[in-house]
């Protein structure tokens, strides 16, 4: 190698020797500078919170599971200082128990409803639809007379018979809410709440329109109103009486009259149950076995229960079409609109329920109502 190109590279290697102290001195005073600043930025890096200790702690865990023994937690530093001078008691309250906090909390779904009769009186008649608006039907007001026996060669007896027509119009039965958009939106089961729960009052409301309507404005033209009174007469104090024997009587005076033989028998719960409950001198229930788990029956006649009829009071009746029907005009529907005043520009909605229907009783003798506390004649 030539020398003086040796004497150059010596001489720069010195150089570079002489400088490394001082960069291994520039390079540790940067690193401690990042650090302080990333602390000032970011934070020293969290401790484990306390809970997560406890979750993680074994003797802790076996406590929560065996609900027995004991457990022994270490705490140091900021553990004991923050968390165990704490004076009040931990509570499911405290925690967010009956409010949105630490604690979870189980929900059931839906809404539980109020106490709710069941509704059974339109499914004792006959229903079908109709298209209009009025139902006409023609009924018989004078009968024909009896045919007679009449000689070989003789002029036959003339007959002779009166008709009349008669009319129900179509009645709406309907209810209706309001309630805020956001409601139905934020309140999942209130939309379903609502629609079952203004159905039913419709319903409700029917039931008692069928049974008690008495025709004025809106109202249906009910069963008890049209009906023929029961005749006290067939009871008698000396063979003696009891409930059982005022609808067995009240059968008797709708076949004795020669309507339609009835089908079901409407009274309060509080009757039927005083019926039910009735025994003889031997302690035996008269209408069959408690433990029996067949349809309620009197005299084959199907026995509605109700609160919609008032107690003491009973009737009883057929569902044959050529007797009494119903005639829909609408079936039941739920509805939820904005096109009420200014529910637009309030963000507000109109839920309804409503059906349209007419009951035509065409034969009224074929019902027959009446107390079940009347007093028979001596």
């Amino acid at each position: 190698m030539d020398p003086n190109l040796k004497t150059v590279l010596d001489s720069i290697k010195g150089s570079v020797e002489a400088y490394g102290p001082k960069i291994t001195a520039m390079q540790t005073q940067l690193d401690a500078q990042d650090r302080n600043f990333a602390t000032k930025i970011f934070g020293d890096t969290p401790p484990q919170p306390f809970v997560e200790k406890l979750k993680a702690h074994e003797g802790f865990q076996r406590l929560l599971h065996d609900r027995r023994g004991s457990a022994i937690l270490t705490l140091t530093g900021k553990d004991a200082s923050d968390f165990l001078q704490r004076k009040t008691t931990l509570t499911e309250i405290g925690q967010g128990f009956q409010t949105t906090g630490v604690l979870p909390i189980d929900r059931d779904t839906g809404i539980t409803a109020e106490a709710r009769q069941t509704l059974t009186v339109r499914d004792a008649l006959t229903s079908r639809p109709t298209a209009m608006a009025v139902v006409d039907f023609v009924k018989v007001t004078t009968p024909m007379g009896l045919a007679s026996p009449v000689p070989e060669a003789s002029v036959k007896p003339e007959n002779a018979v009166a008709f009349t027509s008669e009319s129900e119009k179509v009645r709406t039965i309907a209810t209706w809410i309001p309630a805020t958009k956001q409601i139905l939106d934020d309140f999942t089961e209130l939309a379903s709440f609502l629609q079952t729960s203004l159905s039913y009052y419709v319903n409700l409301e029917e039931e008692l329109q069928l049974l008690a309507g008495d025709d004025t404005g809106e109202n249906l033209h009910g069963l008890i109103p049209q009906a023929s009174a029961f005749q006290t007469g067939l009871l008698s104090a000396t063979a003696g009486w009891n409930r059982i024997d005022i609808v067995g009587r009240a059968i008797e005076q709708l076949t004795t009259a020669k309507e339609i033989p009835p089908t079901f028998v409407v009274m309060h719960p509080a009757d039927w149950w005083s019926i039910r409950l009735t025994k003889d001198s031997f302690g035996r229930y008269l209408i069959g076995d408690p433990q029996a788990t067949a349809n309620a029956k009197l005299f084959d006649l199907l026995v509605i229960p109700t609160t919609s009829i008032p107690a003491g009071t009973f009737l009883v009746g057929s569902g044959n079409p050529a007797a009494c029907e119903i005639r829909d005009r609408m079936e039941l529907q739920f509805e939820v609109s904005d096109s009420h005043a200014d529910y637009f520009t309030q963000n507000l909605v109109a839920c309804r329920a409503e059906k349209r229907m007419a009951l035509i009783t065409k034969r009224p003798g074929s019902f027959v109502v009446g107390s079940l506390n009347s007093s028979p004649v001596s």
